[in-house]
């Protein structure tokens, strides 16, 4: 992904169970930090060929600008009495 690009992050996740039903905030932070209360952003929930994805829209104008450097997105699924936080692999940004 550029930086200078404005687009949607998607980020699988893999589970036994529907999650579209419940709430979803992204954090987008470089590989090795962990979320803090400000990183986290309102989601939604995007289903493609079958597997729910969260989608948010990062870049200029978007939720996040993502500098230069490898990144996770941290997926956080409100299903209660459950909070599951997913972790992506890393991406790379140029």
């Amino acid at each position: 992904m550029d930086r200078s690009s404005l687009e949607e992050l998607l980020t699988p996740i893999t589970t036994s169970s529907d999650p579209t039903s419940y709430s979803v905030r992204v954090a987008v932070l470089p590989d090795g930090d962990r979320p803090q209360a400000g990183d986290w952003h309102d989601a939604e929930w995007v289903t493609i060929d079958g597997t729910p994805h969260a989608r948010l829209l990062v870049g200029p104008g978007g939720a996040v600008q993502l500098n230069a450097g490898a990144h996770r997105a941290w997926v956080e699924i409100t299903a209660p009495p459950e909070k599951p936080v997913v972790v992506s692999g890393p991406f790379q940004v140029t």
